[in-house]
């Protein structure tokens, strides 16, 4: 079961305050440390004007019994048509998290439903009063902005948080209430949870059309752009100058998890050979999963897999790839480990909010037998000597055979691990690695507004044919391909991935998106004509 499936059982009974200049809708705040949670005292009061409340004490959930354990003051801003509230709770115990409750939203627009700047178009989530859950950063919401109704007729909730943290929007209609509820829920850094806090500004702005919407996501956007240092695409330093001319990923699989080879390094090499029969080779980059021999199961120790040739036959393999002009980009786990392969495991897994356990994170089911393995765990970049392996093992790749690129696995995941920021780890992670390299290129999967300060390709989380609401939140500053798990010609076949067989979808061109074809070892004896016509059709669609 979910969290979202999981709820009160009773009324919290929260005291709501009508917002000022806002008729009909009204607020409320919980705030909840590690041990429980609490509702604002009943007998909590606004001042005259409705721009400020402080309360002096706390309530259990439903209001039985008041607690003597700290204090609030909210303060409420009416300006240019946008109410802002600004939130100070402080409490006995660290806070884990403070939700701001809204009620009395306009009907007709919540109808419609809510849609993030990444949502899919031609789509919206709690359409007719269906309960959803967005969290940022992750792959349903993409910046903490999100607006309600139709593009003619909205309002827009937003944050406007300098750092990266949890934001959560859940809206529902429980039993108890006359009408839908907005919640807000915002998660301070479990590294700095203190029992003082502040939480960033939270933004509505109501009655939008399709001009105020976008004038209030691009003002949004300014402030991403100046807290993560976030720059357009044409202008990044990160960016070298062959990749703006990529137009096609081939992803040539490698090794499975269980030793099932899809592609040696000189069937790989063939394979780039009749890629460059169709499209020109320089607009080619080959994306290598599976390179380092048993997939997961090797990571995170990064050598030419020695079944599909070694390190003769990838050295092989890159010069052909240089002498056809094509660009290599070998697969590391950003956070994977098998914990056989890296004994000091346990000084970098990532662990729970509180440091109590160990997080057990995407365990697939890699043999076949339905039961996830047992010894794959999640490590934090973050944590120095994980971080320092990661940047020698991609380094010694590009010392040693001349790679072009880097794609790191699963960072496009955020984790509340107290030991170390994973953020701040990624960030560290991608400076030492242009200090060493500057020409580099770095790839993630997924993407959200600060990642894309970090990483300007990723993989899209979402489908190559999902087209997006308001893509400039991500062509403005980056590129994606699609996901690892995309089918490949024919079958469908995933290769390395774990997801088995998967209907490729027709290709569609989206700005920013780079088109992806796959192969493994049935691909080109059997859909050699297919693959060819995708190389001519990203050839002929992508900007010159």
């Amino acid at each position: 079961m979910g969290l979202i499936d999981t709820d009160l059982s009773f009324d919290p009974r929260d005291p709501y305050f009508p917002a000022p200049g806002a008729t009909g809708v009204e607020w409320a705040l919980q705030v909840f440390t590690t041990t429980n949670g609490y509702g604002l005292d009943a007998g909590a009061r606004l001042s005259d004007d409705r721009r400020q409340l402080h309360a002096d004490r706390y309530s259990r959930l439903g209001q039985q019994q008041p607690v003597e354990a700290g204090s609030v003051d909210v303060e409420v801003n009416d300006s240019g048509g946008v109410l802002q509230w600004s939130i100070t709770a402080r409490h006995a115990e660290p806070i884990k998290s403070v939700k701001l409750l809204l009620r009395g939203l306009p009907p007709e627009q919540l109808r419609a439903g809510w849609w993030a700047p990444n949502t899919g178009r031609g789509w919206a989530h709690g359409v007719n009063g269906q309960r959803f859950q967005l969290e940022y950063p992750g792959p349903d919401w993409a910046t903490p902005w999100v607006a309600a109704g139709t593009e003619q007729s909205g309002f827009v909730l937003s944050v406007r948080d300098p750092l990266v943290r949890r934001q959560i929007l859940h809206v529902h209609q429980p039993r108890y209430a006359p009408g839908p509820i907005a919640e807000l829920v915002h998660l301070p850094m479990a590294s700095a949870r203190r029992s003082s806090y502040q939480v960033p500004p939270i933004r509505l702005r109501l009655g939008t059309d399709a001009r105020t919407a976008d004038a209030d996501l691009d003002e949004h956007m300014a402030f991403v752009e100046r807290v993560h240092d976030l720059r357009p695409w044409d202008t990044r330093p990160d960016v070298p100058a062959w990749m703006r001319d990529i137009a096609l990923v081939v992803t040539l699989h490698g090794q499975h998890w269980t030793g099932y080879v899809f592609n040696t390094f000189t069937q790989m090499a063939e394979a780039l050979g009749f890629v460059a029969q169709h499209i020109e080779p320089h607009r080619v980059l080959a994306y290598l999963p599976g390179w380092e021999g048993r997939y997961y199961y090797a990571y995170p120790q990064y050598r030419p897999g020695e079944d599909m040739g070694g390190a003769e036959g990838f050295a092989a393999l890159t010069r052909t790839a240089r002498q056809l002009g094509v660009r290599l980009m070998p697969m590391y786990g950003g956070h994977g480990a098998n914990v056989v392969q890296y004994p000091p495991w346990e000084q970098a897994v990532l662990r729970n909010d509180t440091d109590r356990y160990v997080e057990l994170l995407n365990r697939p089911d890699w043999d076949g037998d339905r039961v996830g393995e047992g010894d794959q765990v999640f490590l934090n970049p973050g944590e120095p000597r994980f971080r320092e392996h990661l940047v020698e093992s991609i380094s010694a790749t590009v010392r040693d055979f001349g790679v072009d690129a880097a794609f790191l696995d699963t960072l496009g995941f955020w984790f509340n691990d107290p030991r170390h920021d994973v953020v701040e780890g990624y960030r560290q992670l991608v400076g030492e690695l242009r200090d060493r390299h500057p020409e580099l290129m770095l790839a993630v999967e997924g993407w959200w507004d600060a990642l894309s300060a970090v990483f300007p390709l990723s993989q899209q989380w979402y489908g190559m044919d999902r087209g997006l609401r308001a893509p400039r939140v991500l062509t403005r500053y980056a590129r994606t391909t699609a996901h690892l798990a995309e089918g490949t010609p024919g079958p469908g076949s995933t290769g390395v991935h774990e997801k088995g067989f998967l209907h490729r979808p027709a290709d569609i061109f989206h700005e920013g998106h780079i088109p992806v074809v796959g192969i493994v070892d049935t691909t080109l004896p059997a859909q050699a004509d297919e693959v060819a016509a995708i190389c001519r059709w990203a050839a002929d669609h992508a900007p010159k």
